[in-house]
């Protein structure tokens, strides 16, 4: 196995400067037992991937190592099968068919995808821009300090009796908070930042804490008892940075990524909804016997919806 790993690391090294054994899709990759791996092999198993994950998908020897054991085994267990003229059972014959038709359908969407062309963006990238601004911009930053007051070694009425004592203590002192933080307060991190929070209102925090922190609007000032899975909280703004706006020469390029990615989606649904949208014809008589077919109880007739109530549906 390292052995592997290690010869497509060298193969790796080499790709760059020997991109005529790219283009020879018999080259031998790999070979075990009866089994050979190409080059046109590999290429047809990374065509799977979508286009914007080859790269990286191909970028871990390890993975490359797992696709070609895969195709070794499947190639080995399919020469044993056609030596058993398995290859020649109906079912086989009608899996391998479904398997063609598969092929087909992913190629068939991959060249449907490519042959779109996406239209310019940049004046539709610019109104979404003015209309939302509020999206295109670096948060608001909270500072905070906290007195936590857990729930491990107390209930949860205790605690918030506690807390809600330490609160009343506070609204009639508030220069209290530090003493407090350092004699009551459960979070193990104080010994180090005293209680101190860094952008407390940002999604790295519990959404109670969070959004609580979010809300002081004033340095000092001194929040309700907060609730979290942790505890309960009491919390002082210590510092508040501004939301600031981007400028839109700093965005535009992902906002007109991020729009061409739903032009591209809605595209590609429009394509496929066609197809499932289309009449179907059933047959009733047979669909009646499939689940006997394969010694289903029969508790009803199995009906397939109409293409108009399945567009009616969605």
């Amino acid at each position: 196995m390292r052995q592997l790993i290690l010869a497509f690391g060298l193969l790796t090294a080499v790709a760059a400067s020997a991109e005529d054994i790219a283009k020879d899709g018999d080259t031998l990759v790999v070979s075990q037992g009866t089994a050979r791996v190409t080059l046109s092999d590999v290429d047809a198993y990374v065509h799977r991937v979508p286009r914007e994950d080859r790269a990286g998908f191909m970028n871990k020897p390890e993975r490359i190592e797992t696709m070609l054991r895969s195709l070794l085994l499947d190639k080995q267990l399919a020469d044993e099968a056609r030596k058993l003229n398995l290859d020649k059972d109906p079912i086989a014959q009608k899996q391998m068919a479904l398997a063609v038709d598969t092929a087909l359908a992913r190629v068939r969407m991959e060249k449907y995808r490519e042959s779109l062309k996406t239209p310019d963006f940049a004046e539709q990238a610019n109104e979404d821009y003015l209309a939302n601004k509020t999206k295109y911009q670096i948060p608001r930053r909270v500072d905070v300090k906290h007195i936590l007051i857990d729930t491990k070694s107390r209930t949860a009425e205790q605690a918030e009796a506690i807390a809600k004592e330490t609160a009343e203590k506070l609204a009639r002192d508030p220069a209290q908070f530090d003493a407090l933080v350092e004699a009551l307060s459960d979070d193990q991190s104080k010994k180090d930042n005293h209680g101190l929070i860094e952008n407390a209102s940002s999604e790295s925090f519990v959404a109670p804490f969070a959004e609580a922190s979010a809300k002081l609007q004033k340095v000092g000032e001194i929040s309700p008892v907060v609730r979290t899975p942790f505890g309960f909280h009491i919390i002082k703004l210590m510092k508040a940075e501004p939301a600031q706006q981007l400028a839109y020469e700093k965005v535009r390029a992902s906002i007109v990524s991020r729009l061409e990615a739903e032009w591209l989606e809605g595209q590609i649904r429009g394509k496929l909804d066609g197809l499932r949208n289309e009449k179907m014809d059933p047959q009733p008589d047979v669909l009646a016997t499939l689940r006997a077919r394969y010694g289903a109880p029969k508790p009803g007739a199995l009906k397939l919806p109409a293409a108009d109530d399945a567009a009616n549906a969605q």
